[in-house]
């Protein structure tokens, strides 16, 4: 995992080459105290600690930009009128006890998926491994409602069907921003037809009752990002920072947290030139 991170002083040198924030420039120009070399370094800071790659090659374009920033655009307004105040009410509503055994329960339906794809990936030990997390955590966890697998060393992994496509080696194609689903890729995209037509239990029911198991695994999947909202306000161009945030986060999972080093430090410096250019 330590490869896939930045360090401060990796940032500080490339900022250095570039005549930024260097010793004797630091009240130049592009010093120190210019706000977006300061939301830049946040930006790169909280990627280095959250072990974040990125997923595509360096200088990969970015074909639907425009249709993306539509889209996202759809998307954050969505989420600022329905989506986050319901999570927000949630959260004051729901015990952090129950929201937890929620957080287990649908985390606990994604295993078989993750079993599929480790078998795909030939990752047999994988496989085992997340097969009796499955196991303990439906039956001693009470139908997933709790988490013993992990206490006996069984964490949870997460692989899908576009992790499985990228070890097999399809490209990612250009970058998408899919309407309520988020970013996404061609790539990532066809992965999503077999998660939810085979491999999704929660989107194949058809009794009345889904349709309150499927609002709440959305409601249950926003708390968890209301912690980085913060974080995505002070962008001032929050498309970006989602996508690199996004690119990186598939290769470290298509990696299983140890993708190529050098892909992630050109990658940032890419990003680099990218911010300061703007």
């Amino acid at each position: 995992m330590q490869n896939s991170r930045m360090t401060t002083r990796a940032i500080q040198a490339i900022l250095a080459q570039r005549g930024i924030c260097g010793a004797r420039r630091s009240r130049s120009k592009h010093g120190c105290n210019n706000w977006r070399v300061a939301m830049l370094l946040v930006f790169l800071l909280s990627l280095s600690t959250g072990c974040a790659t990125t997923s595509s090659p360096p200088g990969a374009k970015d074909s639907f930009e425009a249709a993306n920033r539509a889209i996202l655009n759809f998307n954050l307004q969505s989420d600022r009128l329905v989506i986050k105040p319901i999570a927000q009410a949630y959260v004051r509503a729901a015990p952090d006890a129950v929201r937890a055994s929620v957080s287990h329960f649908f985390s606990n339906l994604w295993q078989p998926m993750t079993v599929v794809n480790d078998v795909l990936q030939g990752k047999f030990g994988h496989a085992a491994r997340d097969a009796s997390r499955f196991l303990i955590n439906t039956t001693l966890g009470i139908f997933g409602l709790f988490d013993p697998a992990t206490e006996m060393n069984l964490p949870a992994r997460r692989e899908d069907f576009g992790q499985t496509l990228a070890l097999w080696g399809v490209p990612s194609g250009p970058y998408l921003v899919l309407p309520f689903f988020g970013p996404s890729n061609l790539r990532d995209a066809a992965g999503l037809i077999p998660q939810v037509v085979y491999a999704d239990a929660v989107a194949r029911m058809d009794f009345p009752e889904i349709v309150y198991a499927r609002t709440l695994r959305i409601v249950d999947a926003r708390t968890r990002l209301l912690g980085a909202d913060d974080l995505l306000d002070l962008q001032p161009d929050k498309y970006l920072f989602i996508r690199e945030n996004y690119r990186q986060q598939r290769l470290d999972l298509i990696h299983d947290g140890t993708p190529p080093a050098a892909q992630a430090e050109d990658s940032q410096e890419q990003l680099i030139d990218q911010l300061l250019d703007d």
